[in-house]
């Protein structure tokens, strides 16, 4: 083995290594896939662009019974990585998974190459599975496996390295086996805590259903609408996601306000308004500073801020008021035109929609919201139908 080769290998690994090192870092922070995982360690290790590696790799978990294995093959395209193979399912009663299942088994990688063992690369052809084969798309001349560790067992096979598959390449993918194995189990663990908040966000935004009829159905609905209107006015993904989940907490800060007050048949007191407008302020306590809840935070203190800067608690002013609470006021908005309440009748969608146009004795279209949101929610009026009536709560 040369020295160069070495190099390359040492490499790998060590970009095998930073990979994993990166992910912990922002383990807070970081949407896992298993896509998203491969395609990162992947390109760390197949061939191309001058490196050395193997042709494809193909990864391949055990189900949860043991009954069967399904994977897929990856390769490189123009530098990138992508899936050669559709999913690709191995019977456990083949002499092929048998094998596979003997050799992801041993502690050891193993390597092969045709002529150890074959008088003729097509002799060689007769160990591998069909689908295997046919998604490699060339003559198989080596390979090497490794078992990925984890409550998901599974096995990863590294095909055609050039010249022959070394023990130096071994070492290599037995690294990045370690390493997609660790970052799936703890993407699952990740996923699992992330459950955890969401269901405990949720709980928190519902807590003030019970004095507020037909509140559940509200904050699902102004989650959908937020959700549409930064997705149709080109906000990155991420941004939607984020603001299609925290909407539900605008109006966390109602917990505190008095059921007498929020259920009060008729107009409000100067007095009782005066409480009603703590409510954002009360969000913005209960939610507290963690990074994890700063846009449901900026949702629940600024959506009855007003473009002109009229609005309340702190009367900010155009883009000084967060874009997530911009978002959530229109959304807002419009639901609460849509519904039933105590002290107030529903209105059709022709009329919150003329509402958003002219005006009423309450609303300043041109003065209250975000222009070019407004525009945006012009466009896309008929989605806020469709979401409104999906989700029509018998008070809605």
């Amino acid at each position: 083995m040369s020295s160069e080769l070495c190099e390359m290998s040492l490499q790998q690994t060590q970009a095998l290594i930073r990979l994993t090192d990166d992910t912990l870092q922002n383990i807070c922070c970081k949407r896992f896939t298993g896509e998203e995982l491969y395609v990162e360690a992947l390109q760390k290790v197949l061939g191309g662009k001058g490196r050395r590696g193997p042709a494809s790799i193909f990864i391949v978990f055990q189900e949860k019974d043991g009954t069967i294995r399904r994977g897929r093959l990856f390769h490189l395209k123009e530098g990138e990585v992508v899936e050669r193979s559709e999913e690709i399912s191995i019977d456990p009663l083949s002499n092929y998974a048998v094998s596979l299942a003997q050799t992801g088994a041993q502690t050891d990688v193993v390597a092969s190459n045709w002529a150890d063992g074959c008088e003729s690369v097509e002799d060689y052809q007769a160990n591998f599975h069909p689908g295997i084969k046919a998604a490699v798309g060339a003559p198989i001349r080596n390979f090497i496996i490794y078992r990925i560790s984890g409550e998901a067992p599974g096995t990863i096979i590294a095909f055609n390295y050039h010249g022959r598959a070394t023990n130096y390449d071994a070492d290599v993918l037995r690294s990045l086996a370690v390493v997609i194995g660790s970052l799936v189990t703890l993407s699952d663990e990740v996923r699992e805590t992330e459950k955890a908040f969401l269901y405990t966000i949720e709980a928190l935004a519902r807590a003030c259903e019970a004095a507020e009829e037909g509140t559940g159905k509200h904050i699902q609905r102004v989650n959908r609408y937020a959700g549409a209107l930064a997705a149709n006015t080109g906000l990155p993904v991420d941004f939607v996601d984020a603001v299609s989940f925290s909407a539900q907490m605008h109006d966390v800060g109602k917990i505190k306000v008095p059921v007498s007050i929020l259920l009060k048949e008729g107009a409000l007191t100067r007095e009782e308004m005066d409480v009603i407008m703590l409510h954002p302020v009360y969000g913005e306590k209960i939610l507290g500073d963690s990074p994890r809840l700063q846009i449901a935070r900026d949702i629940a203190i600024a959506h009855h801020e007003n473009w002109d800067g009229s609005g309340y608690p702190y009367k900010l002013k155009g883009e000084a008021i967060p874009l997530t609470g911009r978002i959530v006021k229109i959304a807002d908005v419009y639901d609460a035109l849509r519904s039933k309440r105590s002290y107030k009748r529903p209105v059709s969608h022709a009329e919150a929609v003329r509402v958003f146009k002219e005006g009423d004795d309450r609303i300043n279209p041109l003065a209250h919201f975000d222009p070019v949101l407004l525009a945006t929610f012009f466009k896309i009026e008929h989605i806020f139908e469709k979401i409104y009536e999906s989700l029509a709560g018998e008070s809605g």
